[in-house]
């Protein structure tokens, strides 16, 4: 019994420590206004890197929806890496005007070594900013615009806002829509209010030229968004968030699609956990640096699934306290944990653009959570697929 009440005290305070930092955002969200800011003219040359692996179904939309930016055509520059493709990605990309860089290595795969490829056959001095998008999301008309404010504004690490592109598709694509809804709209603004760092996160990503002959590109991992983001905090940058530079990604529609994804990109972030979160607290610890501890906790603290799926477990392990030996306070706290993160969902759910029908689609979380605990399972012993695999979409 003694075992149990110390593992459900370890869990109730970290989890404890998880929902209050995120409600402590919310607030801030609420309470903190934007700052405004207008240019007259775009100045920022941008060069944009499209990363792709077998992208034929999707890339022309991608292409479609830069050709359609509200920007200078003469600041814009669109890179596709078709990196070991056996489809028609390349031709496609030429055909839309992009510049086209093949790359064919069997034993060097994945998204890290492809945006290095292009690092290496781009001349950064061409460009002030690369931008970094999958080829399977579509961005909207004025990104850039948004973009170059934030870059004119000072930021030189920008993550975009990374919505669902087809929230609709699916009871699954509709809980997704919810969740990113939670960190685009609410928390991760809270963050670039604060001055804090948001993450990168893979998608949607830009960065001044001098950052990347600064840094260079050495994350090679299948979680590279978080490896590239932990060096970048370790050496005390920081990554702004562009709430209103939008880019939307094309989701899976079922769990089958989608379980062969999420168990490379838990794994990955599963393994830079281990090896940056806890050295980047203290680093931060040692070096009084809040900014730095604030950007060890996405790496720290458990994803919205992850952490339901925690709460629901120390719920669990609680009613025998409750109910065996009549002390509540285990069950009280883990119920109370239970209900605030619920409540984070359904203030999400009131932000996306169909709330009663995305409200209708949490009913389906149960099996969501299910299937999500299994994967981070697999995921946390290292399970998860090492190689750049193409995740089955549907237009």
């Amino acid at each position: 019994m003694i075992v149990l009440y110390l593992l459900l005290t370890i869990v109730g305070v970290y989890l404890t420590l998880y929902v209050l930092y995120d409600l402590c955002l919310l607030c801030a969200n609420f309470i903190i206004t934007d700052k405004s800011t207008s240019f007259v003219s775009p100045q920022t040359k941008f060069g944009i890197v499209i990363p792709a692996h077998n992208e034929e179904l999707l890339l022309d939309r991608l292409l479609m929806s830069i050709r359609q930016q509200a920007y200078p055509a003469n600041l814009i520059r669109t890179i596709v890496v078709a990196d070991n493709c056996s489809d028609l990605t390349a031709e496609i990309g030429r055909k839309n005007g992009a510049l086209v860089l093949e790359r064919t290595n069997e034993l060097l795969r994945g998204k890290g070594y492809a945006i290095k490829f292009a690092l290496e056959q781009t001349t950064l001095s061409d460009y002030d900013a690369l931008f970094i998008i999958d080829a399977d999301s579509i961005i909207k008309n004025d990104l850039l615009l948004q973009l170059d404010r934030e870059i004119r504004n000072g930021n030189r690490i920008i993550q975009c806002y990374n919505g669902v592109a087809n929230p609709g598709q699916s009871w699954f694509t509709r809980l997704l829509d919810v969740s990113r809804t939670v960190g685009n709209d609410l928390l991760q603004p809270a963050k670039q209010k604060l001055g804090l760092s948001s993450n990168l996160m893979g998608n949607g990503m830009c960065f001044t030229s001098d950052v990347l002959r600064k840094y260079g590109w050495d994350a090679f991992t299948v979680g590279e968004d978080w490896e590239y983001y932990a060096r970048l905090a370790h050496a005390g940058e920081t990554v702004g968030f562009a709430n209103k530079a939008r880019v939307y990604h094309q989701e899976s529609t079922s769990l089958k699609q989608a379980t062969s994804q999420r168990m490379r990109w838990a794994s990955g972030r599963f393994a830079v956990a281990g090896k940056y979160g806890l050295s980047l607290f203290f680093a931060g610890v040692m070096q009084g640096n809040i900014k730095k501890m604030d950007a060890s906790l996405p790496l720290l603290f458990p994803n919205p699934s992850l952490g339901m799926n925690i709460t629901i477990l120390g719920l669990i392990l609680s009613i025998p306290t409750a109910f065996i030996y009549h002390q509540f306070g285990f069950l009280v706290l883990f119920s109370v944990l239970t209900l605030m993160q619920i409540s984070m969902l359904l203030i999400g759910v009131s932000y996306t653009r169909e709330p009663m029908k995305n409200f209708l689609s949490l009913f389906a979380a149960p099996l969501f959570l299910v299937w999500k605990m299994g994967v981070d399972a697999l995921s946390a012993v290292g399970l998860g697929r090492k190689k750049w695999v193409r995740t089955e979409r549907k237009l």
